[in-house]
């Protein structure tokens, strides 16, 4: 990840060779939080593929942190139910 933008409540991050389904999950995990006002993923342009994660937020790092943790443990339970069914 690479931070593009860091300014009052605003952080726009770059996140080369994130799936855009990916981010776009990472910011609905930020938007069920109080904290948050706006949270999207785009795609730069068609030909670079580059997915750009904004957020607006009173603390945004705070906020994608917390998103990024609960994304984490979210990967971490699919994948323990995931070979238990095995």
């Amino acid at each position: 990840m690479k931070l593009k933008e860091n300014s009052k409540g605003i952080v726009e991050v770059e996140m080369p060779g994130v799936d855009l389904g990916f981010a776009n999950l990472l910011a609905k995990r930020m938007l069920e939080s109080k904290g948050v006002s706006f949270a999207a993923a785009t795609v730069d342009h068609p030909l670079t593929g580059k997915t750009i994660l904004q957020i607006k937020a009173k603390d945004a790092e705070k906020e994608l942190k917390k998103a990024v943790g609960a994304v984490k443990a979210e990967v971490a339970d699919f994948e323990a139910a995931l070979k238990k069914a095995k």
